[in-house]
């Protein structure tokens, strides 16, 4: 008899530490999931005020960007503008305005090795190294245009978002939708990151070949990640 009541004791503790077990398991689990939606609420709040700093920034960019590029379409980005006053000698010699711009050291200071100046009838280019640029005189004024000396304006865009969502575990509890949204500006951005620096790199070392074409690809893209971000602001909203 003492047998059997010792049995039947074990059964019940056993069944005890079980649910115990099982109860402590459960209220654990319930624990972490309600830490991980106080989380996902956080994070998604964090990727909304990043998203639309970035889109406001974006859009300014966009449109320098643009109104840039029509500059240079058009051939109306001044690079340098000097009044013939300024000159002690006649700027119609261009032997003596090749020696000018040799000397001078105008475009931030960099001294160019092969300066030469050319005319074609009314028509005059500078030849700086390997960049060419027009020579206008106009309203008593040299002015010097072309493709350089080009101020990129790159905005400064935040992209953490992605990285966030990943580290803090809540990218698992969000909607699909949402976290291809969010992948695709991460993807935006970082091309976006490396093609500004590949324009910068261009800037700084003064290549001319090649320039507008990195300008575009840098409109394009802020057009497109403007365009994401739309998307992604009404998801998270």
């Amino acid at each position: 008899m003492k047998s059997k009541l010792n049995t039947q004791q074990l059964f019940l503790e056993f069944i005890s530490v079980v649910f115990a077990v099982i109860l402590a398991l459960v209220l654990n689990g319930w624990r972490e999931s309600s830490a991980l939606n106080d989380n996902l609420l956080s994070v998604e709040k964090s990727i909304l005020k990043e998203v639309e700093r970035n889109d406001a920034l974006l859009k300014k960019s966009y449109s320098y960007r643009k109104d840039l590029l029509q500059k240079l379409y058009s051939n109306q980005n001044l690079l340098l503008a000097v009044s013939i006053s300024d000159f002690d000698f006649d700027i119609n010699d261009n032997s003596k305005l090749e020696h000018f711009f040799t000397t001078a050291l105008i475009f931030g200071q960099k001294e160019y090795r092969d300066v030469k100046v050319m005319q074609e009838g009314s028509a005059r280019v500078i030849i700086l190294d390997n960049s060419v640029f027009d020579l206008i005189l106009e309203d008593d004024t040299l002015k010097v245009l072309g493709v350089g000396n080009i101020d990129l304006k790159i905005p400064d865009l935040n992209n953490r978002s992605w990285d966030l969502a990943q580290a803090t575990g809540t990218i698992v509890k969000m909607e699909i939708s949402l976290v291809e949204k969010l992948g695709i500006v991460n993807a935006l951005i970082e091309t976006y990151v490396k093609t500004s620096e590949s324009a910068v790199e261009m800037v700084y070392d003064g290549k001319q070949k090649g320039l507008l074409s990195v300008l575009e690809d840098l409109n394009n893209l802020e057009a497109k990640i403007i365009k994401a971000n739309s998307s992604l602001i009404e998801e998270l909203k």
